[in-house]
């Protein structure tokens, strides 16, 4: 086999767990740990220059939240939708939800108008539990009161 079909095996892969996984946020870590159980041996920084190459094709996107935390991917496609609307991510989970949400467009168009501050909505992302994980957790939380 000649290397150029094992690259691109390799980016295939890469992109069939991201599309497979398009509702979550994933690291470079994340899709490693995947490669090795799916006996796909592919290094970190070859797993990063095809997550740079699909970037710039725009079927992903690259979140980062600072300067320390590892930066997530997501699938998008070639979709512009998700500069359209914010973003929450359960931090229990890892989901990843869309929120359209008019309370926080008049929050947006505020910022703008009244702060001179316009809000990158492709990169906001608010964190936090989403309703499944939060009702998961309602109970141990109540179990763990009545232990006190």
């Amino acid at each position: 086999m000649s290397g150029s079909n094992y690259k691109t095996r390799q980016r295939q892969a890469i992109l069939d767990y991201l599309m497979e996984h398009k509702d979550c946020h994933v690291t470079v870590g994340n899709i490693s740990e995947y490669m090795e159980q799916d006996n796909t041996h592919v290094g970190v920084t070859t797993i990063y220059r095809h997550l740079d190459k699909l970037l710039e094709q725009g079927l992903i996107r690259k979140y980062t939240v600072d300067g320390t935390t590892s930066a997530c991917f997501q699938y998008s496609g070639k979709s512009e939708q998700c500069r359209e609307h914010f973003h929450m991510k359960c931090e229990k989970c890892g989901r990843l939800i869309h929120m359209n949400c008019t309370h926080l467009e008049e929050i947006c168009s505020h910022i703008g108008e009244e702060h001179g501050f316009h809000i990158d909505l492709f990169r906001t992302v608010f964190y936090g539990i989403c309703a499944e994980c939060y009702k998961k957790n309602e109970g141990r939380d109540n179990d763990e009161k009545e232990d006190e």
